[in-house]
């Protein structure tokens, strides 16, 4: 039988990564932004002159390296992508709960 460790829900803190809630709610984002582009058919230039960001802007949007985006900017592009942005506070779900797998 192999090993294997069940994930916490977030890869960037299963890698052990810094600030990985911060992370993953940039991921989502980024996620969302670019599937928006996509049903637009929009091409890289076209979304980066739509959105106002320069090209080279846009193609690190496109491939995941958002280590100099900040959520703030993700949520004025979804803006501009004329997203409504809600956000929720909530208690985090019990850590301790723990699930047995036969």
């Amino acid at each position: 039988m192999a090993d294997y460790t069940l994930s916490s829900g977030n890869v960037f803190k299963d890698l052990g990564l810094p600030a990985p809630d911060e992370r993953l709610a940039k991921a989502k984002l980024a996620y969302k932004i670019n599937r928006l582009i996509a049903d637009r058919k929009m091409t890289e230039k076209e979304a980066a002159n739509f959105l106002g960001i320069r090209k080279s802007k846009m193609t690190e949007l496109r491939n995941g390296r958002l280590q100099d985006l900040t959520i703030d900017c993700l949520f004025t592009l979804l803006g501009k992508l004329d997203q409504h942005i809600e956000i929720r506070v909530r208690p985090k779900l019990n850590t301790q709960e723990t699930i047995e797998v036969a």
